[in-house]
């Protein structure tokens, strides 16, 4: 790796660890300001600049990133509405601080959005046609988001309890399987 690539991926380190200790210290995140940011991440604000326009940048780039990890760890082979979401139950259980970030920042309708589109992936590879594909996507995102949400952050229910309960409620994401 160059040198300036190991500069940039520690510098945006230190940005993704300063908006956690933010999130964690519950500093109002409409408050917030790039110089802030960059204070607490020990940056210049010229240098948080060069990476990102706005806090908010920060964390829809920080979902994207996590949402990377996730579909590298996510198997497709022989899916069904079950193993789905017993997938998603596990793999975002690891990942409480994205929950965390999200919540705080208000940044809800572009993790839905990103979900939305991992829906239709998924309708897609199940040769499922659609008539309003994106709003059915979008709905079973939407309620995947919040399911999800409670049972990471709030841990209302055993994973078994939660994937029942999901399929229930969205009976058994028919659409796009």
């Amino acid at each position: 790796m160059k040198k300036t690539d190991e500069r940039t991926l520690k510098t945006k380190e230190k940005i993704d660890a300063a908006m956690i200790k933010l999130c964690q210290n519950k500093v109002d995140f409409d408050t917030l300001t790039a110089p802030k940011l960059a204070t607490t991440a020990g940056i210049s604000r010229q240098t948080f600049y060069r990476y990102y326009l706005s806090p908010k940048q920060v964390i829809t780039t920080m979902i994207d990133q996590h949402l990377q990890e996730f579909l590298k760890e996510f198997r497709p082979q022989n899916l069904t509405a079950r193993s789905m979401t017993l997938q998603l139950m596990t793999i975002w259980q690891k990942r409480t601080i994205v929950f965390e970030l999200v919540e705080w920042s208000n940044t809800r309708r572009e993790f839905i959005q990103r979900l939305s589109e991992f829906n239709q992936r998924v309708a897609h590879q199940n040769k499922v046609n659609l008539i309003d594909e994106k709003s059915i996507c979008n709905v079973y995102a939407a309620a995947t988001y919040m399911f999800l949400r409670d049972y990471v952050l709030n841990k209302k229910w055993t994973k078994e309890q939660a994937t029942d309960l999901f399929l229930h409620l969205t009976n058994n994401l028919d659409k796009i399987f």
